[in-house]
């Protein structure tokens, strides 16, 4: 004679954790960031309490869970309407725009640096400001050089981002005036963001220069 399960033994209706889904993925992965913790796909998996294979599983790569965060980052620090404004307006948004992400999240510099870009929402703000070159008079090839260059600034400054005055050696020519120059800031922050907009509205004269405006 069979008898079934007593009834408290049986698992019915809906599981009481959610199902693991690519949007769960890319939440965790976002909070984490947006909390300052150092990004990888191994703190999502524990986070989640599940294996780094399971992840794959939905998201298929590191490199395209990557990409789903810049999704979020398009999202959060929008570029909206660079086809209205100026192509200096359209350079300095783009730039600026760039330089708060990797300020607000110093955690994925590296990380963003080294995954190519397959989010189209980035890739839509970087076609809108090549095409706004591209109508000033640059050539697609300048375009394209304009853009490498704002990213390689826009990087370079965010990994040179330090708390700590930079101190020059006094022997060498320049040197004790650069180190009096680097001391003179309020903070190394405030150095570093008055070196960046120095170098994006150098390129910018530069810019000018070429077009002859």
């Amino acid at each position: 004679m069979s008898s079934s399960p007593p009834h408290d033994r049986v698992r019915r209706g809906r599981p009481t954790s959610p199902l693991l889904t690519e949007d769960v993925i890319v939440d965790t992965a976002w909070r984490l960031v947006r909390e300052g913790q150092e990004f990888s796909v191994g703190r999502v998996a524990r986070e989640l309490g599940v294996h780094v294979s399971s992840l794959y599983n939905h998201i298929g790569s590191r490199e395209a869970l990557v990409n789903h965060l810049r999704d979020r980052i398009a999202a959060a620090y929008p570029t909206d309407g660079l086809d209205l404004m100026t192509w200096q307006e359209a350079v300095r948004t783009v730039a600026t725009t760039h330089r708060r992400v990797f300020a607000d999240h110093p955690g994925l510099i590296k990380l963003l640096a080294q995954v190519p870009i397959n989010s189209e929402r980035v890739l839509a703000s970087y076609t809108q400001l090549g095409h706004s070159l591209m109508t000033a008079g640059l050539s697609a090839t300048r375009a394209s050089q304009v853009i490498d260059l704002l990213d390689a600034v826009t990087l370079g400054i965010a990994l040179s981002d330090k708390s700590e005055p930079q101190r020059w050696p006094a022997h060498l020519p320049g040197g004790a005036a650069l180190t009096a120059e680097s001391e003179r800031w309020a903070s190394e922050a405030a150095r570093v963001d008055a070196s960046f907009a120095a170098a994006v509205e150098t390129l910018i004269g530069g810019l000018e220069r070429e077009l002859g405006v």
